[in-house]
């Protein structure tokens, strides 16, 4: 997951608590504890999924909203302050392993994964032998546009570049698209486009100085880059589509919420196709994480988390709320084909269907920051593609050793 949407979706400031047990009646000083960093829309849903899951239970369920997630589980889980559950994508499976940040719940999950999950969902949850959660839903990035700015979404990159450049007026603070430009998360469609790749899970090999890869960047530069705002930032590029003044937008379903209540009529669609070339975003699975706050939990603690995250990923009313809602993908096997949860779950599944799943490797940690740092670089025109690229393959190769 990008470091700019983890900026987006942590916020300003420290934790929220949000008093989902203490509504409930639970008095326990040490309640077992889930955090998260939900959009408003999504945490709305989550307190009421909360609430359902805690009535009749000894040990409630407490929710906490925190910035800065990432920052926050590096300090407080090492501690044996954290949350026994969190909520994020499974490419930190890997990382935390190797940490020892998670705890292996093999023994405890008492659904079986490959019967109740879809492939892709199962095998994120996994690594080295271990069950370091449970899914509950995929996501990507998709197209969105504007329907009182565009009447029907390009099936080309070359229908989409002419549409944006029709619009694109920055002296009237209008643009040809919202997308932040340098985030790998968010323009992994292009740099993926030619069979580049940022690193291989398998091989444990890195693709980012490789000729395929920096052709995507070059892609980036001569038909995605000349349409968005001057500043790179996230918080700079999301509002130009929220505000109307872009017909499209390169975001994901926890976006799509926020822009329908600003009052823009927000469609999703697939990628256009790209010539010589195949439009192949990264995608994710969201995962309810066990922390090793677990491994000196009492029972109960651990039964709590254990059940929370079997429940919110197997319940029929959740899986078709976040569907509806919010745009997530099912990865429920009863539920993964249904092609009757709505135009947007739809559009989210074909671009998943084009997309390649983010490596949770180890290794792939050091490489997100070095590549982004590099295409902010090509971005602002103080170096060229393969200049970067090379730069940054140096700096990620010398993390590694």
């Amino acid at each position: 997951m990008s470091l700019e949407r983890r900026q987006l979706l942590a916020g300003i400031g420290g934790i929220a608590t949000l008093s989902v047990a203490g509504c409930l009646g639970g008095d326990d000083d040490q309640p077992t504890t889930l955090w998260h960093d939900f959009s408003d829309a999504e945490e709305t849903d989550l307190v009421d999924h909360a609430e359902r899951f805690n009535e009749g239970r000894d040990d409630e369920l407490n929710l906490e909203a925190i910035s800065e997630i990432e920052d926050q589980l590096s300090t407080a889980i090492p501690a044996g302050d954290g949350p026994e559950t969190f909520a994020w994508a499974h490419d930190w499976i890997g990382n935390y392993h190797e940490q020892g940040f998670a705890y292996d719940a093999a023994d405890d999950v008492t659904l079986d994964l490959d019967a109740t999950f879809t492939d892709a969902a199962a095998d994120a949850v996994r690594f080295d032998g271990a069950v370091y959660g449970i899914p509950y839903g995929a996501e990507t990035v998709a197209l969105m546009y504007n329907e009182e700015l565009v009447d029907e979404p390009p099936e080309t990159l070359e229908e989409m570049v002419e549409i944006m450049d029709d619009y694109h007026h920055p002296s009237e603070g209008r643009y040809g698209l919202s997308c932040p430009p340098a985030d790998p998360y968010f323009v992994s469609t292009f740099l993926h486009a030619f069979g580049g790749y940022f690193f291989d899970d398998e091989t444990e090999s890195l693709g980012v100085d490789e000729p395929e890869f920096i052709e995507g960047v070059e892609l980036l530069q001569e038909s995605i880059w000349p349409y968005v705002p001057a500043d790179p930032a996230y918080e700079s590029q999301v509002p130009v589509f929220d505000d109307g003044n872009a017909p499209f937008a390169i975001n994901g379903p926890w976006e799509i919420d926020g822009f329908r209540e600003s009052g823009i009529e927000t469609t999703v669609a697939p990628m256009p196709d790209i010539a010589g070339g195949d439009p192949t975003p990264f995608t994710g699975i969201q995962v309810w994480y066990f922390t090793a706050t677990l491994e000196d939990a009492d029972e109960e603690a651990l039964e709590t988390a254990i059940d929370w995250a079997e429940w919110h990923s197997t319940n029929e009313d959740v899986i078709l709320t976040n569907a509806e809602n919010h745009g997530f993908i099912p990865v429920h096997q009863e539920y993964a084909d249904d092609d009757e949860l709505g135009d947007d779950v739809e559009a989210f599944a074909e671009n998943v269907a084009m997309g390649v799943q983010m490596p949770s490797h180890p290794r792939m940690d050091q490489v997100w920051n070095p590549v982004e740092d590099a295409l902010e670089q090509v971005f602002n025109e103080q170096e060229s593609a393969e200049d970067a690229m090379n730069a940054a393959a140096d700096e990620i190769r010398g993390r590694w050793e």
